[in-house]
């Protein structure tokens, strides 16, 4: 059955690159929701908040009477506890959202639905949307319209507060490069073609092991090294704390040799975040592990590449209409030496997302894929 899935508010495009991963997207109606042919479960996601399934739309803003009668419409008459939740999506004026709530639940409650705000059985949800606040980068998929969307909540995602619990800063390993969990879900995630996760997954510079950890929570096979050995034993000292139902190995070894480790693996992905200093979107060094890390990942598999590179923080802020799929390049190479790499693999850029940090750091997380 097709369903809207809503997305969290911090990186929109990036939300919607995980729905195409997850599922199958046929349709963006707004930079947080989009339409998708199934509607497979959400319960590993880092970015989708929830989906309504069955669900509708309109560029017209509906009346009490319209969503009362479609509810009726759509969800069969049984003993069951409502309740009506009303919000706004970006930048939207003269949304009265309590008077909404309390006309529909008011028009429902006379049909004899029972109306539970604390617990309820039934969940209808109604979003108010305009244009995001001003993203840094600016989001392609902006409106030129206002759109109203209301549907019954159907399956909600582990959320924020899932992520925050269990924080980098709360394991026995730490270190500031550590990897924000939610965002370590996501590059996981994006490593799905059609829905489907890979055999395997493979991280060549584990680091604090944020991407084994998440990995493995959602029964993906990971093999995880590093060539710095105070690392790998804070990814083992950091995995034994979690439960999870993957098979983790994490031991040292060199990114541009890990294919002598490894042999080939059929159906794995690569995802990694690679070490770099503040300043290092100029690192000539740099550009020379990545090129030869992913020259010899890709004779472990030929799978999809998931990764975080370092850029240029001032093109995020000033051109970001530069960092796209034909001129893109991390560590202030330029776009044909990227270009070149690729091409010498047989790789091409699937899609890029800039993540701006603040004035002096922003990466891109990037996917390649098999030409």
């Amino acid at each position: 059955m097709v369903a809207a899935w809503i997305g969290n508010g911090w990186h929109p495009a990036l939300f919607r690159s995980e729905a195409n991963s997850l599922g199958k997207m046929t349709e963006i109606i707004h930079p947080r929701i989009v339409l998708v042919e199934e509607n497979v479960s959400i319960s590993q996601s880092a970015f989708i908040d929830y989906s309504l399934s069955p669900f509708d739309y309109s560029i017209d803003e509906p009346n009490p009477q319209l969503i009362a009668d479609w509810f009726v419409e759509n969800q069969p008459f049984i003993d069951q506890s409502i309740a009506v939740r009303v919000s706004k999506m970006g930048k939207y004026e003269g949304m009265q959202s309590t008077r909404m709530q309390s006309e529909i639940g008011g028009l429902l409650y006379d049909k004899g639905w029972r109306i539970d705000l604390e617990n309820p059985d039934i969940e209808i949800i109604i979003h108010y949307c305009g244009n995001p606040e001003k993203p840094i980068p600016p989001d392609s998929a902006e409106l030129d319209h206002p759109i109203f969307v209301w549907g019954i909540l159907s399956l909600s995602g582990p959320g924020g507060y899932s992520f925050q619990n269990r924080s980098a800063t709360e394991r026995p390993f730490f270190k500031p490069i550590s990897l924000d969990p939610r965002l370590a879900r996501a590059m996981v995630n994006l490593c799905y073609s059609s829905g489907s996760p890979p055999s395997y997954i493979i991280d060549p510079f584990c680091g604090t092991g944020g991407i084994a950890i998440e990995s493995a929570m959602i029964g993906i096979p990971v093999y995880a090294s590093d060539l710095d050995s105070v690392m790998v034993q804070g990814t083992i000292d950091n995995v034994a704390q979690i439960e999870f139902d993957g098979e983790i190995t994490v031991q040292s070894c060199d990114a541009i040799k890990i294919h002598e480790l490894l042999g080939e693996i059929h159906g794995a992905a690569h995802v990694f975040d690679p070490p770099y200093g503040r300043n290092s979107w100029t690192s000539g060094e740099g550009i020379q592990i990545l090129k030869d890390t992913l020259t010899s990942l890709s004779f472990v598999s030929r799978g999809p590449m998931v990764m975080l590179l370092p850029i240029n923080p001032e093109v995020v802020r000033l051109n970001p209409d530069l960092l796209n799929i034909e001129s893109f390049s991390p560590f202030g190479a330029e776009p044909n030496e990227f270009k070149s790499i690729l091409t010498k693999i047989d790789y091409e850029i699937t899609f890029v997302h800039p993540i701006w940090v603040h004035r002096s750091l922003a990466r891109a997380l990037i996917r390649i894929d098999p030409c």
